[in-house]
């Protein structure tokens, strides 16, 4: 399936498959976007949570998981409080700003090609 981003230019199947092997789906695909769309940015888990509207708890395991594949850096600053940027260094990190270069349609149709991919037919 090939679907447009905001500047008419086609997405690569490259990022649905990115999309599937990593199951970026639901949250973690909101997390992404969030992301994408504050790639320079630190935040900590507050912020997010409530940017996100999610319960800190729940975004943490998100970050975790991020973390664990390298993508998130974590930060601690003098106070002890966690603060969490986009690892642009990373090889994936292209693939979320592409992410976020997309429209809200192609979003929508983006994650529904990859929900639809994941269920066995």
């Amino acid at each position: 399936m090939v679907i447009s981003n905001c500047y008419g230019e086609m997405v690569h199947e490259d990022l649905i498959s990115f999309l599937k092997e990593n199951e970026f789906t639901g949250l973690r695909l909101r997390l992404l976007l969030f992301w994408g769309r504050h790639p320079q940015a630190k935040f900590n888990l507050d912020c997010m949570a409530h940017a996100l509207d999610i319960t800190r708890h729940h975004l943490r395991e998100l970050m975790q998981e991020l973390i664990d594949k390298g993508m998130v850096n974590e930060q601690y600053c003098t106070s002890g409080i966690a603060h969490y940027s986009l690892n642009y260094e990373h090889a994936l990190s292209m693939q979320i700003q592409h992410l976020a270069e997309l429209d809200w349609s192609a979003i929508k149709n983006l994650e529904l090609e990859v929900e639809r991919e994941a269920v066995p037919a």
